[in-house]
């Protein structure tokens, strides 16, 4: 009977993991779906999408929505009802290299989902292969962590380097000398790679890829 019991829990308590990574639009609809009924009473008319950003902290994956464009209106009743919802959507650990994703959730509709992204860890694992991330450390004379954007501002897919990791560290926006020729060389290095299309569910990344020079 004990072990009835026991093998009874067990399976219970399988069955209603909370997805993971592997699964993004499933974890995104388990995520959302305890604020999901409070986020209908943001909007009138269905359906609508909210977007909300999934950043790595010390302290786990801080969720908020981004900033809209307030200027010097303040914010207005429906943006803040979708900020304190979006607020208390949890989620796990990001996968490791990613340091923030752009997700987005149809209120009242299903999402739809590229294949290739389903599996974050699966499409992380295909963008740095061990001969991608061998590349970029052929770039750096010390070690340091690599800041790399793949995002999809229209139609098009793009990987990209953020410019402010070169810039100096007195704060004044220019690219020191050593860092142009760094700059320089991951710029032709991530040149030659491919992507799969970003869904629209999922429109950016940010990933932090740690990487050092092989002497």
């Amino acid at each position: 009977m004990r072990t009835l019991v026991l093998t009874s829990i067990l399976f219970a308590t399988t069955a209603h993991a909370d997805p993971g990574w592997s699964d993004v639009p499933a974890l995104v609809a388990a995520a959302t779906s305890p604020v999901e009924a409070e986020l209908r009473t943001c909007v009138t008319g269905l359906p609508f999408t909210i977007a909300f950003y999934a950043t790595r902290t010390k302290s786990g994956t801080h969720v908020a929505m981004p900033m809209p464009p307030v200027g010097g209106r303040g914010f207005t009743a429906e943006e803040r009802c979708r900020m304190t919802a979006i607020a208390k959507i949890s989620l796990p650990a990001l996968p490791p290299d990613v340091d923030r994703v752009l997700l987005g959730h149809r209120v009242g509709d299903t999402d739809t989902f590229e294949p290739a992204w389903r599996d974050l860890d699966a499409a992380i694992a295909v963008v740095l292969t061990d001969a991608r991330r061998a590349s970029l450390a052929t770039c750096v004379p010390a070690a340091r962590t690599v800041q790399l954007r793949i995002d999809r501002p229209g139609t098009q897919t793009r990987i990209w380097l953020p410019d402010w990791q070169f810039h100096s560290e007195s704060g004044d926006g220019s690219t020191p000398p050593a860092q142009k020729v760094v700059k320089a060389c991951l710029t032709k290095t991530i040149a030659t790679w491919t992507v799969a299309q970003l869904p629209r569910a999922m429109p950016e990344l940010q990933l932090a890829i740690p990487v050092a020079p092989k002497h």
